[in-house]
C-alpha cells in the first residue's frame, strides 16, 4: 500500500523514531576526522545537532550541551566549488549529498534507509564523502 506524503509526514510527525545510533560517538567521528580535512583544503563547518525537544520544526544547534533530544547530527563541507554534506539521524539512517560545484553529476542518497548504520558504516560514510574532494 502506497502512502501520500502528506500521510508519510503524519506518521513521521507522530511516531517515536528508534534510536539506533549513539550521535554522540558519532559526533566523535566527525570532530577526530577534522585534522584530516584541514591538511586536505577542505572547510569543515560547524558540526550541528537537530532537536526535537523544540517542537516543529526542530532547531538546528551548535551547542551539544544546549540539545535536549537530539535526533540527528550533521557536517558540512567545501573546498573551491565543491560541497558536500552528511547528516546522520538517530533512527541509524543519513543523508549524504555531494557536487562537485561545475557539473551535473551529484551525490544524493540516503544510505541506511533500509539497512541500519553502525559506527562502522558511519565513518566509512564520511570517509567516503571525504574523498569525493579533489
Amino acid at each position: 500500500m502506497r502512502m501520500s506524503v502528506a500521510g508519510l509526514l503524519r506518521r513521521y510527525e507522530t511516531e517515536q523514531v528508534t534510536n539506533r545510533i549513539d550521535l554522540d560517538a558519532a559526533a566523535a567521528q566527525i570532530a577526530s576526522r577534522r585534522t584530516e580535512w584541514r591538511r586536505r583544503g577542505i572547510f569543515a563547518g560547524e558540526t550541528t545537532w537537530r532537536d526535537q525537544a523544540e517542537g516543529w520544526p526542530p532547531v538546528l544547534k551548535i551547542d551539544r550541551r544546549a540539545v535536549v533530544d537530539a535526533d540527528s547530527i550533521g557536517v558540512s563541507l567545501s573546498k573551491g566549488t565543491q560541497e558536500g554534506s552528511v547528516v546522520l539521524f538517530a533512527g541509524g539512517w543519513a543523508d549524504l549529498r555531494f557536487w562537485d560545484g561545475c557539473s551535473n553529476q551529484a551525490v544524493d542518497e540516503a544510505p541506511g534507509w533500509e539497512d541500519w548504520l553502525d559506527q562502522e558504516r558511519f565513518g566509512q560514510l564520511l570517509d567516503r564523502l571525504t574523498g569525493y574532494f579533489t
